[in-house]
């Protein structure tokens, strides 16, 4: 066995900005490129999809000799391609053109409607990655993610063996685990992979396939993306049917949480090339610069030339309540599911229905809550703009930036990132008390003057009227409202600290 390359493997299904659903693209996007600063040697694998072919982020390399991997009694074909990230992050991109030559990454609406053959697509996806770690070294860690990353670990160990000195060390990353990859367990037989791992000890799970189960325990180490998430998810309310499997891996010292950061290269109002109106001053650099309340001046002025431009693109026209104060922006970019509260958001606007909010929404997800939001769009049109179906990137950050408040009323929320990157804008934040966003918001309940945002303490609807009663009075109160957007601003959610804490889990793993 050749001595493994001190090298860090992600294997993933999503990569920001080349292609992203949700976070586990910006974490896959961002946690490396923090991880290289430390003089670490990466690599990310991902599927050359469709939208990937012509994109600017990408610099192309070298082709790699093709391979092939037997689903049943069927051969297929894949391409390796050495590529690289425009900010310098290597790639390895794997192309099958009937798996990954499609429109959308998961299935329609956001992966609501998903492929019925995704769990043949990213089965694809381990084995080439595998196959590329042996063309091109074995990496001392491969750090894989979510159900989509779950054949992983047994590909590895199929291939280099189950002892630890043999293989790579595996560690696998939740970042939710209400998706889990469950199948016939008869599709077990047609993804490539030995049949001692169809067991209860892998991916078998009350006469299902589970491709997370399997990941998780067959991976050394499982993270998930906050800490507050992992201590919910080895309950029974929230373990999703794995929480059992959970308790045994956290009693074993393998489950960790650590929380998420963002990019403040990427998402940085003073530079952001999406916005029409840029943060005045000095950029916020860590360490340098602390904003007080007399930096307010610049962040209301921010937030009027934003909110003035995206009305004008959206043909919304501002509203006041007729003594000549304006109502506060609602805004919203999220998947548009039962998980992320967004039904009852818009529920609660209609039982208001003399809300004094505009509110502006972005997002796809479940057929029955996009038309729910398109309906009250349509009632609403002085007040409330929908766009659905697609994520628009550009539009997100102009969101971000003209909001007063963000909505994220989430029943379950792992880590969450659209938070962070709105308080990075000056969003003041209304959530559910759940995982990261328990972690991340400071409830001006507890304490006016550390506070950053309101934790919904019902997750109904009387409970977001609740919150968005009392953000409409902070929104109009003076001194304390500029004190929770500057809370907000001042909060620090780079990627440095967890980076490290990533590393310091690498070395464990394999000192």
């Amino acid at each position: 066995m050749k001595k493994l390359k001190d090298d860090v493997w992600f294997v993933a299904a999503e990569m920001a900005p080349l292609v992203k659903v949700g976070g586990l693209g910006d974490v896959v996007g961002s946690l490396p490129k923090e991880l290289i600063k430390f003089g670490m040697s990466v690599k990310v694998v991902i599927p050359s999809y469709k939208r990937l072919r012509f994109s600017d982020f990408i610099q192309l390399e070298e082709l790699l000799p093709p391979g092939k991997v037997m689903f049943g009694e069927i051969p297929f074909d894949f391409g390796i391609r050495k590529a690289r990230t425009k900010s310098g992050i290597p790639l390895i991109l794997v192309e099958q053109e009937h798996f990954f030559g499609r429109d959308d990454i998961y299935g329609s609406h956001g992966g609501a409607s998903a492929y019925k053959d995704n769990l043949w697509r990213y089965s694809l996806l381990a084995h080439a990655s595998v196959y590329a770690m042996k063309m091109l070294g074995a990496p001392r860690i491969v750090h894989t993610h979510d159900w989509s990353g779950g054949i992983v670990p047994a590909v590895i160990r199929q291939v280099f063996g189950d002892e630890p000195k043999s293989r790579p060390g595996i560690i696998l990353t939740i970042h939710n685990l209400g998706y889990q990859g469950v199948y016939p367990i008869d599709d077990f037989y047609d993804i490539g992979i030995d049949y001692r791992f169809n067991s209860s000890l892998a991916y078998e799970h009350f006469g299902t396939f589970n491709a997370l189960k399997g990941g998780m325990l067959l991976s050394d180490v499982v993270t998930t993306v906050s800490p507050t998430y992992a201590r919910e998810i080895t309950g029974q309310d929230m373990g999703f049917g794995l929480d059992g499997e959970l308790r045994r891996i956290r009693d074993n010292g393998r489950l960790y949480g650590i929380l998420n950061g963002i990019d403040e290269e990427y998402w940085d109002p003073s530079t952001d090339k999406f916005l029409p109106e840029r943060l005045k001053g000095k950029p916020k650099v860590k360490g340098k610069e602390t904003y007080t309340l007399r930096d307010y001046g610049r962040w209301k002025e921010f937030k009027e030339k934003n909110k003035t431009a995206l009305f004008s693109e959206i043909g919304v026209k501002p509203s006041s309540n007729g003594q000549g104060s304006r109502f506060p922006l609602l805004g919203v970019v999220s998947r548009l599911t039962e998980e992320k509260g967004i039904d009852l958001f818009i529920d609660s606007l209609f039982n208001w229905w003399d809300f004094p909010f505009c509110a502006v929404i972005l997002g796809s997800g479940k057929d029955v809550i996009e038309k729910k939001a398109v309906y009250l769009s349509n009632q609403f049109k002085d007040r409330v703009y929908v766009k659905i179906n697609s994520y628009d990137e550009a539009f997100a950050h102009k969101i971000y930036a003209a909001s007063d408040v963000f909505v994220m009323p989430s029943r379950t929320e792992p880590c969450g990132l659209s938070q962070m990157i709105s308080m990075r804008y000056g969003d003041v934040v209304i959530a559910g008390n759940t995982g990261g966003l328990h972690d991340t918001i400071s409830d001006i309940t507890i304490d006016e003057e550390k506070a950053n945002g309101i934790l919904i303490k019902h997750m109904d609807i009387n409970g977001i009227l609740w919150a968005m009663q009392k953000i409409n009075k902070l929104f109009h109160s003076g001194v304390h409202w500029k004190r929770l957007v500057i809370n907000s601003v001042n909060k620090d959610f780079d990627w440095s600290l967890p980076a490290l804490k990533y590393k310091e889990l690498y070395d464990k793993i394999k000192s």
